[in-house]
């Protein structure tokens, strides 16, 4: 009868293994394209959007990896199904008396809300520029209470996998896949948190910035320095903060977002082998 329920117990088609290939191949298209067109502007396209009047900066990848651009709306999608997955996984377990491992994924699937919450709604630049830049220029206030919100966010998972452990070790490669969601998230994270601090920011993305002009020659570093113009008299942040800021954070965030649907579509799958009359997992 075990047998039977362990070969029935299929209710996703979609493995750990294909949401993973699905983000890198995402992220490897989004990649070529922009090497393509940026740098070498295949077919003229960014000739054409240097052109297009609604467009302030001309490039492919600043649309790919801007807020609320594709790769965000692919983060926003992952993080929402691992969501509701951590629900679903809590509601099974708990149905099973297994109230400790029904915990751990009401945490995460709680976590998942905040994560939305952040990332669409930007909270943190609401507390930030709406309250903290009233009474204090300095941007490193802003950073402190950027890493202090992190902060309290981030003691959702950590109260998960600290006070839960052991349902989390009892299967490698849900932990292995949960702690890489968890440590790219975490690395994007502190990454914005600090990224006005000595402004490093800036620092990092010249590497970026000069590294596509030996490619992209005098052409590009031109139009580079058209749309820093642009930007400058906008208010807007210039091309290396972006490369930093939205190339490379929403690279780790949509990775990070990967990882942590895989895992839980990884546990999914370990259920059917997990007893029912454990009596750890059964204390409050």
């Amino acid at each position: 009868m075990k047998n039977l329920e362990r070969e029935n117990f299929k209710p996703f088609r979609i493995k750990y293994y294909h949401v993973i290939f699905l983000a890198l191949l995402i992220l490897a298209v989004f990649y070529v394209f922009s090497f393509l067109v940026d740098i070498y502007d295949y077919m003229g396209v960014r000739s054409w959007l240097y052109e297009h009047e609604s467009i302030t900066v001309p490039f492919l990848w600043d649309y790919l990896f801007s807020e609320g651009g594709p790769a965000e709306i692919l983060q926003w999608l992952f993080i929402g199904l691992f969501g509701l997955t951590a629900g679903y996984l809590s509601g099974l377990l708990r149905a099973r008396d297994q109230y400790r491992p029904s915990r751990f994924w009401f945490l995460f699937a709680l976590l998942a809300v905040f994560m939305i919450m952040e990332d669409a709604g930007n909270v943190r630049h609401f507390l930030t520029t709406r309250g903290v830049l009233l009474f204090r220029d300095e941007m490193i206030y802003r950073s402190v209470i950027e890493l202090i919100y992190f902060g309290l966010i981030a003691l959702i998972p950590l109260t998960a996998l600290i006070k839960y452990r052991r349902q989390l070790l009892r299967h490698r490669r849900t932990t292995v896949l949960l702690l890489t969601g968890c440590f790219l998230y975490a690395l994007a994270v502190g990454m914005s948190g600090t990224r006005d601090i000595r402004f490093w920011y800036q620092t990092a993305g010249n590497i970026i910035y000069e590294w596509t002009l030996e490619f992209g020659g005098e052409d590009l570093q031109t139009l580079y320095e058209e749309t820093d113009e642009i930007l400058k008299n906008m208010g807007q942040i210039e091309i290396r903060y972006r490369m930093m800021d939205y190339l490379v954070e929403e690279s780790l965030e949509l990775l990070g977002a990967a990882f942590l649907w895989a895992s839980s579509l990884s546990y999914l799958e370990y259920m059917p082998y997990i007893s029912s009359q454990s009596e750890d997992d059964k204390k409050i």
